[in-house]
């Protein structure tokens, strides 16, 4: 990153992005509200759900022979293209489920039923989707399992850490791309690189739910064979899950109609619309890539839109955390604690993990809910939050999670409001 990590999108470019999707300013109810709540399910991309309604109504097989069949069969074929050239990902399986937490189960368990006894290893701000995984395959098919910590200064795992718990016994490694609780980034190049290195038979498998829709994923560059995509994470629909998996994890012994191909991954027929609606996902962050290079190749465009985004996202949380001339940010408030962004700098999701000293957590969310603003608190009582709190040392924190569409009016109301909880 550069110092353009502080330039917001031109105003030309951010109004007309803003424009594109739904409920970014009311709620359902047609009320005022700002949803820096992404990290629980983004906006929605109008186009995302437009496309998926042209689509889905239309009541032919694409697996027929006939003309309209055909076209809708092309809406699978260029989705899962689509999703290639996100990931540039060569060879290898897309594969589609209900939610991407369900495909990380299915791959993680696949390969570890396959696989000889040895160890599998996790970290401990892993998912529950893939910890999980994790746990329950190493106790149904003896491997050992391995856990390896966090830092509780970053939110992250160190490369070190992780290497220490993998040897040539090692099955599976779970990697988490970016917390959804820290927002700590794991460069996925130098990780993966580093765990093929000590083992190169090693299955690595990584939870990208979090991470996509706000850095730019290059597989060409990494050691991976199983990631997965959360369409609703990133501006698209819920009711899906994609992954991509290398060729030998695709072919590992797993849940197929035993007629087709033994790396084929879909069970029933597919189903064109939700291929359709991400394509148009793919093709928004295109046109991000085209306003600033003009007209390329596809994957060229991805880049430039994913690393503009990116940009951008930087500049929303340069902001947040240091404020303006006219307006505090919030590390400047003697009662509100920042988390892990210190230590992590451009290495930090556009997640801001924050504490209250004179106030409950739970308390800031339903006061900043009253100020017409959306967040969360992740909680320890909750299994989605718990363990992952407890490994960084933290009871509860409130998440802020705005999104690119998100222009610096917002952040400065949303420091109005965190402004007011200090100083109650």
């Amino acid at each position: 990153m550069t110092e353009r990590n502080k330039e917001f999108f031109p105003d030309e470019l951010q109004n007309k992005l803003r424009d594109q999707f739904y409920y970014l300013d009311t709620d359902l109810n047609g009320d005022k509200r700002l949803f820096f709540e992404n990290a629980g399910g983004a906006l929605r991309l109008k186009s995302a759900v437009e496309k998926y309604t042209e689509v889905s109504i239309i009541p032919d097989s694409p697996v027929r022979n006939y003309d309209i069949a055909q076209i809708i069969n092309q809406y699978i074929t260029d989705g899962k293209g689509d999703i290639r050239q996100l990931l540039n990902a060569t060879g290898g399986e897309v594969a589609i489920s209900l939610t991407a937490s369900k495909i990380i189960f299915e791959m993680i368990t696949a390969a570890a039923m396959y696989l000889p006894k040895g160890n599998v290893v996790a970290t401990s701000i892993d998912h529950p989707s893939s910890f999980d995984a994790c746990q329950f395959s190493s106790e149904q098919y003896g491997h050992e399992l391995r856990v390896a910590k966090a830092d509780a200064a970053t939110g992250s795992i160190f490369l070190e850490k992780l290497l220490s718990h993998i040897d040539e016994e090692t099955r599976v490694v779970s990697l988490i791309l970016t917390s959804n609780i820290t927002g700590a980034m794991h460069d996925l190049e130098t990780y993966t690189k580093a765990i093929h290195d000590k083992n190169s038979e090693t299955i690595i498998i990584v939870d990208a739910v979090q991470g996509a829709p706000h850095e730019l994923i290059d597989l060409s560059k990494c050691y991976v064979d199983g990631i997965n995509l959360a369409p609703y994470k990133m501006f698209g629909l819920r009711g899906t899950g994609f992954a991509w998996m290398s060729e030998r994890l695709a072919a590992v012994p797993h849940h197929r109609l035993l007629a087709t191909d033994e790396t084929n991954w879909d069970l029933g027929s597919a189903t064109p619309a939700l291929y359709a609606s991400f394509s148009q996902v793919v093709n928004y962050i295109c046109s991000i890539g085209q306003y600033f290079i003009g007209e390329a190749e596809r994957r060229t465009l991805i880049e430039e839109g994913m690393t503009r985004i990116q940009l951008q996202e930087q500049a929303i949380l340069n902001r947040l955390l240091n404020g303006t001339d006219s307006i505090e940010g919030t590390k400047k408030l003697k009662n509100v604690t920042i988390h892990f962004e210190a230590a992590n700098g451009v290495e930090q999701d556009l997640i801001l993990a924050m504490t209250f000293s004179n106030i409950s957590n739970s308390r800031a969310v339903e006061i900043y809910k009253e100020n017409n603003i959306q967040v969360f608190a992740r909680e320890s009582d909750s299994h989605y939050s718990k363990r992952i709190l407890e490994a960084v040392g933290l009871e509860s924190l409130v998440r802020v999670s705005p999104v690119h569409v998100h222009n610096a009016a917002d952040v400065d109301e949303f420091l109005r409001v965190t402004k007011l909880i200090n100083e109650m």
